[in-house]
């Protein structure tokens, strides 16, 4: 008799997503908006943590979504304001 094993993997991912205070944002990434955004502000911050990584999001004043890595380093943007 043949006896087929098969092994099931589960992996576990810890997710945090929460709205902060604006303040809480990295300074790198409110450097990062008044450099390439002027006039601009954040609004509406998001941190994102997961096992082995937290990013920011952040909605500019113009409807713009940019997403930071943990250090307030820019990563990409989610959506282009309208």
């Amino acid at each position: 008799m043949l006896t087929a094993g098969i092994m099931l993997t589960l992996t576990f991912v810890s997710c945090d997503d929460k709205l902060i205070p604006i303040e809480q944002v990295p300074e790198a990434a409110h450097t990062y908006v008044r450099k390439n955004y002027p006039g601009k502000r954040i609004i509406i911050a998001k941190k994102d943590r997961e096992l082995f990584n937290t990013t920011y999001d952040a909605t500019l004043d113009n409807g713009l979504k940019l997403t930071f890595d943990s250090k307030g380093s820019f990563v990409n943007i989610k959506r282009q304001a309208k």
